[in-house]
């Protein structure tokens, strides 16, 4: 008799030890938690640097929309013909900074021309010019063309152009994706 009392209060001290010791096990996990949580990125940071998918339909020839992706100002600016034709036979040695007309946008949808909306030189926000004649930049006179190279300074380089891929519909563009 004697013997089978202590078998049980074994059996129970031993259940009582593995109780404790997964309750202890759940309450480290639980205090860990935050802490773990807390190393990661937060929801808003995942957010912003996600690729960004922006619908051109509807933007009329000759408008600019504006999109905020990673932080950034970014100008969309759906060109007219005779935009692009002004960005074509620009004279490359007149440019502060040199760079193709075709460098700058895609060769399948020439139209569409996606770049940050800084200023190089100071960080402002240019300007549209009337007339689709490019942008101003209303600080300190920057000039930019209907392809975002610099004109005129202080600036010394382009507006930049954020990596972007068109869809294959044509009809919306992702920024933050690189081009196939």
């Amino acid at each position: 008799m004697e013997d089978n009392k202590d078998r049980i209060q074994e059996q129970r001290r031993e259940c009582l030890c593995k109780l404790t010791k997964f309750v202890g096990a759940a309450g480290v996990a639980t205090a860990a938690w935050p802490l773990i949580s807390a190393l990661g990125p937060d929801e808003k940071t995942v957010g912003e640097s996600a690729p960004l998918d922006v619908s051109l339909a509807g933007v009329a020839a000759g408008q600019t929309i504006r999109r905020i992706w990673q932080g950034k100002l970014i100008l969309i600016h759906h060109r007219t013909p005779e935009e692009i034709a002004a960005a074509r036979r620009a004279d490359g040695s007149a440019l502060i900074a040199p760079q193709a007309d075709s460098e700058r946008v895609s060769a399948q949808y020439p139209q569409w021309l996606i770049v940050q909306g800084y200023c190089p030189h100071a960080g402002c926000v240019p300007n549209a010019r009337p007339g689709g004649q490019g942008w101003i930049c209303p600080c300190h006179g920057s000039e930019f063309d209907t392809s975002g190279r610099v004109t005129r300074g202080p600036a010394t380089a382009n507006l930049a152009i954020p990596d972007h891929a068109f869809h294959p519909d044509g009809l919306s563009v992702r920024i933050g994706a690189k081009e196939a």
